[in-house]
């Protein structure tokens, strides 16, 4: 099969080869085998390719060379694995598979079954991969800062970088949800943010969101760390609110200091930060990617309903991986890169 992988870290165009000669995955039990016809190109993958956290990865197993990145799946069933039997071959899935040696970037694709969901048909395969990793990732820092589904109607929720991969689908599932949802974006995103049901929205060029902004029951930091405390100060005093944040040091701390030191410097971070919010009866989460099949079957929901709708910045075929890295590393999308696979 066909797949782009890297043999090192380093940049895009000098690192990424394409190669015909992979072996086909067999699924194993539990696991789903998906023929592949798109996927997408987020941050993390840019900076994994760049080396950045495969101290922490590398002890999970999960790093090393030949290496295939990429985590969003939407294709069709081709096979599955022992014990399966909510799927079959030829159903049309999406999903996002967590960080592996043998991503999506690749023809084939094996991951478990619970990792994927039926495609709703109002989303071509192009558009379903734009969104799974990248919900699934803020709604796993939404749910630690104590945002529900159930419970979200009403509910003030603020998104720091509402154009982006992660921000355009956060935005919808949220406002679909019944949630009240200001935004930051630039001059370029206003109306992009607007036209996808954003309430409020704030150029960060122009406005200091922390001046024209308050009273949140929930904050998702998306694009800059250095401005947590403003972001906390958004928050409504009491219990019940509570902070996200998907930028966050965890692994550039393993990588620069090693698992020990890194890891424990991390663990006194975030128990620092959580126990000064909890004294204020908040929730503080650093969000980390992870499958959560009910979230993904929300999504696909929204989807068929027409609440949720993938925005595409721009397409580029397997072959053009480094031009779709080194485009995403300028910042400039709006929406998520996809890369088709023929």
């Amino acid at each position: 099969m066909t797949t782009a992988r890297i043999r090192r870290f380093g940049a895009a165009h000098e690192v990424f080869e394409l190669t015909d000669d992979a072996p086909v995955p067999a699924p194993r039990a539990g696991e789903v085998l998906v023929r592949q016809r798109a996927t997408s190109v987020n941050p993390i993958d840019c900076r994994r390719r760049s080396g950045y956290g495969n101290s922490l990865l590398r002890l999970r197993g999960v790093s090393g060379f030949p290496l295939v990145l990429g985590n969003d799946v939407s294709g069709e069933v081709v096979s599955v694995g022992r014990g399966v039997t909510d799927l079959r071959a030829g159903d049309a899935v999406f999903g996002a598979k967590g960080p592996s040696r043998q991503g999506a970037y690749a023809q084939y694709c094996a991951l478990r079954a619970d990792e994927v969901v039926r495609k709703p048909d109002a989303l071509s395969y192009t558009e379903a991969a734009a969104l799974p990793y990248a919900f699934l990732s803020a709604w796993a820092a939404l749910r630690g800062a104590g945002f529900s589904a159930g419970d979200a109607a009403g509910k003030r929720v603020f998104l720091q970088g509402g154009t982006g991969g992660t921000g355009v689908v956060t935005l919808q599932v949220c406002k679909a949800l019944g949630a009240h949802v200001a935004v930051t974006a630039g001059p370029t995103g206003i109306d992009l943010c607007r036209a996808l049901g954003a309430d409020e929205v704030v150029d960060y060029r122009t406005q200091d969101f922390a001046r024209v902004l308050s009273g949140f029951d929930f904050a998702l930091c998306l694009a800059d760390d250095g401005e947590e405390e403003k972001m906390l100060s958004l928050l409504r005093p009491g219990p019940g609110s509570g902070y996200g944040t998907l930028v966050h040091p965890l692994m550039s701390l393993v990588d620069d200091k090693g698992l020990l030191r890194g890891g424990l410097d991390a663990a006194a971070t975030y128990r620092r930060r959580r126990q000064a919010q909890a004294r204020s009866s908040r929730s503080y989460c650093w969000g980390l990617f992870k499958p959560d099949r009910p979230a993904l079957e929300l999504l696909a929901r929204l989807a068929a309903e027409g609440a949720v709708r993938a925005v595409v910045d721009r397409t580029y075929p397997l072959a053009g991986i480094a031009d779709a890295h080194a485009y995403v590393e300028r910042g400039r999308a709006k929406g998520k890169v996809v890369v088709d696979i023929p």
